[in-house]
Order: C-alpha cells, then sequence, then structure tokens
C-alpha cells in the first residue's frame, strides 16, 4: 500500500507508514470519502433556501443528574501580584455566585433573595425578643428600687414616718416618739399625747434637756402629776440645776398645791446651795405691768411690759402659765388681727410674781 503522504511503499494490511508515520487509507475506503465529499458538495445549500426541510424530532428533556460537588478545600488567603489578577478573581467569584443562584432558583421555583436572610432575619427577632426581655427586667429592677428608696426616705427622713414608725413601735428614738406626741397634741389628744412622751424620755432618760423638755410636754397636755413627777426626777438626778425647782414652783403655785410649794421651798434651800427661801411669791416679787391694759382695737397693738429692776419677763400669748421656758420680754411685743389672751410673770432669783392676765381684740 502507498503512503499518500511520503509516496513509499507500505504493506498490504498495514495501519500507519513505517517511514513517516502517518495513517494509511485503503483504496475502498478513500474512494467512498471521496464520493461522500462530491455528494455532499454538490447538495449542500443554506437552511433557509432548502424547501425541504429536515423533520426535526423533538427534544426529550431529561432530568439532569447532578455532579457530584467537588469537595470543598479549606479556602486559603490568596496573594495577588496584580491587581488585574485580583479582579479576575473577584469576576469568577460572582460568576460562580451568580450560576449558585441560578440554580437555587430553577430548584425553587418560589426562590427571593429575601429568603436568603430568613434565617438571620429570625436569629435577630429572637435576639431582640431576647433583649426586650431583658430591657423589662432592668426597668423592673430599676422600679423597685425607686420604690424601696422612696419608702425609706418617707420612712426615715419625714415626719410623717417618724410618726409611723413610732405608732407602729418601730421608733428609732426619741424623737420620733416625741414628734408623735407634737402631733397628736395638736389633734387634741393629750392623753395619747402624755403617753408618746413618757415612751420618749424612756430612751433618753439620761438626757437632761430631754427630760426637762418632757416634763414642759406633759404640762402642756394638761398631765399635771406626770409633770410634777417629772421635775422631782430631774431635781434628784440634777440638784445644782434651777430649773426644775422654778417649774415645779410655778406648777405648784398654778395648782394651789401651798403644803407642796412649802416643801420644795424647805427642801431647795437644804440641797441647792445658795439658795434663800423668799417670803411669799406674791409679797415677794411685785407683778409686771402691761400697756395698753387691753382691750378692742384696729390695725395692730404695741403692748409694753415693765417690772421690779432685777427681774426678767415671761410672757404668752396664747393663754398658758408662763414659766422661764416661755418667751422673754426685750421688747414692745407687736399683734395684728386676731384675739389674743396674754399672761406674765415676772422671776428673780428669789422667786416669781404672780401671773398678770390681760386679753386683746384685734380687728
Amino acid at each position: 500500500m502507498k503512503c499518500s503522504a511520503c509516496g513509499e511503499e507500505n504493506a498490504s494490511n498495514a495501519r500507519f507508514c513505517s517511514y513517516c508515520g502517518a495513517r494509511l487509507t485503503p483504496p475502498a475506503e478513500e474512494a467512498a470519502e471521496s464520493r461522500d465529499s462530491e455528494r455532499s458538495a454538490s447538495t449542500a445549500r443554506p437552511v433557509s433556501d432548502n424547501p425541504y426541510q429536515p423533520r426535526r424530532m423533538p427534544k426529550i428533556h431529561a432530568e439532569p443528574v447532578p455532579a457530584p460537588e467537588p469537595a470543598q478545600e479549606e479556602a486559603k488567603p490568596k496573594v495577588f501580584l496584580f491587581d488585574d489578577e485580583q479582579d479576575e478573581a473577584e469576576a469568577r467569584r460572582k460568576k460562580r455566585e451568580a450560576a449558585r443562584r441560578k440554580k437555587q432558583e430553577e430548584e425553587e421555583p418560589f426562590f427571593d433573595d429575601e429568603d436568603e436572610d430568613d434565617e438571620d432575619y429570625e436569629d435577630d427577632e429572637e435576639n431582640a425578643g431576647r433583649g426586650g426581655k431583658i430591657f423589662v427586667g432592668v426597668i423592673s429592677i430599676v422600679t423597685v428600687l425607686i420604690l424601696v428608696l422612696g419608702a425609706f426616705a418617707f420612712l426615715f427622713y419625714t415626719a410623717s414616718g417618724s410618726r409611723l414608725r413610732a405608732y407602729y413601735g418601730l421608733a428609732a428614738g426619741a424623737e420620733d416618739y416625741a414628734v408623735l406626741g407634737d402631733w397628736q397634741l395638736q389633734n387634741g389628744n393629750e392623753a395619747e399625747a402624755a403617753v408618746s412622751y413618757y415612751n420618749a424620755f424612756l430612751l433618753k432618760r439620761d438626757d437632761y434637756d430631754f427630760a426637762l423638755k418632757t416634763a414642759q410636754s406633759f404640762e402642756r397636755c394638761e398631765a399635771y402629776e406626770r409633770a410634777e413627777q417629772m421635775y422631782m426626777y430631774l431635781i434628784d438626778q440634777y440638784p445644782m440645776e434651777s430649773d426644775p425647782y422654778d417649774y415645779l414652783m410655778a406648777l405648784l403655785v398654778k395648782e394651789g398645791k401651798d403644803e407642796e410649794y412649802a416643801g420644795l421651798l424647805a427642801y431647795r434651800a437644804e440641797h441647792q446651795p445658795g439658795y434663800v427661801i423668799p417670803q411669799t411669791a406674791g409679797e415677794a416679787i411685785a407683778p409686771p405691768t402691761l400697756s395698753p391694759e387691753g382691750g378692742s382695737f384696729t390695725g395692730s397693738v404695741h403692748i409694753s411690759m415693765s417690772a421690779e429692776e432685777g427681774c426678767e419677763i415671761y410672757f404668752t400669748i396664747d393663754g398658758s402659765q408662763p414659766t422661764k421656758s416661755s418667751r422673754r420680754y426685750t421688747g414692745p411685743v407687736i399683734l395684728y388681727s386676731g384675739v389674743y389672751t396674754v399672761k406674765a410673770a415676772a422671776f428673780s432669783p428669789d422667786g416669781f410674781s404672780e401671773v398678770v392676765e390681760v386679753t386683746y381684740s384685734i380687728s
């Protein structure tokens, strides 16, 4: 068989030329290929010009068998030496993403771009719900703390709180009972006020000033026996103090207890050095004089008081008995619209005078 490439003779059954290696074509096959090429060349025409179109068979679309996805290798950061390499890599990434989206749309006809974020949205919604619960919990805790602090401040920093603590037996000190007693006295509950004052004294019995104030509070409650006992307690504990003697003497004169008054004078002269027993309270010191002497006035009135030399004047304008704890006269007293009962007495180191009582009506 002659090689058509190099022209050398080869064996009849050879498939390739032993000289040049070209493929050898048998004469029969070569003639057939020549006839086929001539026929196709003579009959080939454009499809649009051929009136006899070949019948097209319907295409049968078989479900594509998804190719196994290659195992994903761990992505390693790639180092780009040129900007165009990075751009090409970004373009390839976008192309893969578009293909993935298209495939997902074909598999899920109702796929939406927003569906991709559903899981994140559910997580966000769950986190938002958890955050809302935390916020409500914090607000609740803060509200409870504010209420507790408000109740604490009310109970321990207001007069009403002091009264409540004393009323329910939770007093923090003697002052709570004293505040309760003042409130009860203002509301006309003298007996209950006296009990509150006594409870206050029990918590602070070693305080001289507080005990003296408690005795005066008993007088305001008209609990005179309690007041006498308190003054005697102070005289026994503090024999050198003059105030308990003076207040008790004034109280005994007010109650008309002459024998007790005389006994107190003797006891005072014995236990208080330097004290001289006066004659009688009324004869020893003249009562003070008030000007004007009382009556009805318009606008205001200026009241002047005078007493013997060496005496001090103590007075009240509410009708109560004057003592050394009352207001001391230092200048004219101005009264405005209202009705006033002024009581005044002169006090000296040796005793005190009778009480002068004058009424003023000012319109």
